[in-house]
């Protein structure tokens, strides 16, 4: 069957990682020292399993959220094992409380090579949707990004109350979409939530492994996103 349809993630496969710089300035303003990199490490390491607890729930917003308070607490845990439980509560609510205001410090930046391959496949006829785990407000950033003039169809997980892998907000993107599961690819960069959440629904996944994170795996694999290509034709 021919690929109509392109679904994209968004953190970390169309937009640059924000969250690895907000949650060092976080941590590091209260007393605890972090990388960027460091915090990156820490989200590659706790996320499958987050995801293998949350990923297959319906969700309101507000459980959301607390699902994302309680990834925080999973990443403060492995940056800093041995603090109590009390104190990784602590610092799981101060990045949530204080997310909003130190956000605004740091920049939106998509990778250079997302408009781009964007208005291509645009301008080729494919439907276009993004997929994403994130919470509510994430849509004000993917406005703010001005995404919606490329990509009509939006799911966010904090929105429709159900998350990757979970097949179901594949097939919210399929039915809004107008498209088949065979009709259609999606790109994320993480293999738990994007290519098994993906195969779930019957559509293939392509992992975007930017910085050379995964060895071998099982599915396409790509390190720039105008290497989507190879995979419609």
């Amino acid at each position: 069957m021919a690929r109509r349809a392109v679904f994209f993630d968004l953190g970390g496969t169309l937009l640059v990682m924000r969250r690895d710089r907000i949650i060092s300035m976080i941590m590091s303003d209260a007393g605890y020292s972090v990388t960027p990199e460091e915090v990156h490490s820490a989200y590659f390491g706790v996320e499958p399993k987050w995801l293998r607890d949350y990923g297959n729930r319906n969700t309101t917003p507000s459980e959301a959220e607390e699902s994302y308070r309680l990834l925080d607490l999973l990443v403060f845990n492995s940056l800093f094992p041995g603090r109590s439980k009390a104190e990784a509560a602590r610092a799981s609510g101060l990045m949530r409380s204080r997310w909003p205001e130190v956000q605004r410090s740091v920049a939106l930046e998509l990778y250079p090579d997302a408009w781009p391959t964007l208005e291509r496949l645009k301008k080729d006829g494919y439907a276009l949707a993004l997929v994403s785990n994130a919470p509510p407000d994430t849509t004000k950033t993917i406005e703010a990004l001005g995404l919606p003039k490329l990509i009509p169809t939006i799911v966010i997980s904090g929105v429709v109350g159900v998350s990757k892998p979970n097949p179901e907000i594949f097939r919210i993107a399929l039915r809004s979409a107008g498209v088949e599961p065979g009709e259609t690819l999606h790109v994320g960069d993480l293999y738990d939530a994007d290519v098994q959440g993906a195969r779930n629904a019957g559509i293939e996944g392509v992992l975007i492994d930017r910085e050379g994170s995964y060895g071998n795996t099982d599915c396409p694999k790509i390190d720039s996103l105008d290497e989507v290509y190879r995979f419609l034709r």
